[in-house]
């Protein structure tokens, strides 16, 4: 029906604007009928559309009725983490997407030299430092460290799209991740991975792109190698499958 896509773009217009709020309520069926100069069986197929786009929830009973959802950033993961399983494309593929995104970011935080920006880096790199050890932790501060890079970089495309990256392939990172600082001298590892962040920071605050991107890169390539090693033709599919889950989310 081209009336209820019209009126479903006009309020997806009013959620992306920000005018709609998240938890915001719309009005009654009856209300929204009345304001839109619409029939009913349209407002309803301008509400389906919307809920399950995830930009609207219909709550059942009294007190009920739509209200405003925003997405999360895992709902974006899930749309690109389908399109992902469809096409079977390797984890490897989207590691190396996600990888290329983080250096790029760390080189122009170099070549930008803001002091309150390698702080704040340095400030990321530094809690890694401190849950050498203790591998969960570790883990996802790890995680957290280069997603931090890439927000402070300022592009905020590449800070959605690394962050969806992240979480498709979540399961199979974990677990390479696992496989590399879980080898015989586990500490040692996290220790190396960390002292290639601390180098990075230093070479940000000198204004060294190459330097920095070369740092990022060796410990980047460490995950890598393993990626390749442990599982050179898993897919993000066998990866979902594996995990049983499209996030893979623990």
């Amino acid at each position: 029906m081209k009336a209820s896509l019209g009126i479903a773009a006009d309020l997806r217009q009013r959620i992306a604007s920000g005018e709609l709020k998240d938890g915001d309520p719309l009005p009654v069926e009856s209300e929204l009928v009345g304001q839109l100069g619409a029939s009913k069986s349209v407002v309803r197929e301008a509400l389906r559309i919307l809920e399950g786009e995830g930009l609207l929830e219909v709550r059942r009973g009294l007190g009920g009725g739509p209200r405003v959802r925003h997405p999360s950033i895992s709902d974006a993961a899930q749309g690109v983490g389908v399109y992902l399983q469809i096409g079977d494309v390797p984890v490897l593929d989207a590691w190396t997407a996600r990888d290329r995104i983080i250096g790029g970011a760390v080189e122009r935080l170099a070549g930008e030299q803001r002091p309150p920006t390698a702080a704040a880096l340095e400030d990321s790199v530094e809690v890694l430092g401190s849950v050498i050890g203790d591998f969960d932790a570790y883990y996802h501060q790890l995680i957290e460290v280069a997603e931090r890079a890439v927000q402070l970089a300022g592009n905020t495309t590449e800070h959605v799209l690394v962050v969806a990256l992240r979480h498709i392939i979540a399961a199979e990172l974990d677990a390479v991740t696992r496989e590399v600082v879980n080898v015989s001298e586990a500490v040692d590892a996290e220790r190396y991975i960390t002292s290639e962040w601390r180098t990075v920071v230093r070479h940000v605050r000198a204004g060294r792109r190459v330097a920095a991107r070369r740092a990022y890169d060796r410990q980047a390539d460490l995950i890598a190698r393993a990626i390749e090693r442990r599982s050179p033709g898993v897919t993000v599919v066998d990866a979902v499958a594996s995990s049983g889950s499209l996030l893979g989310l623990r």
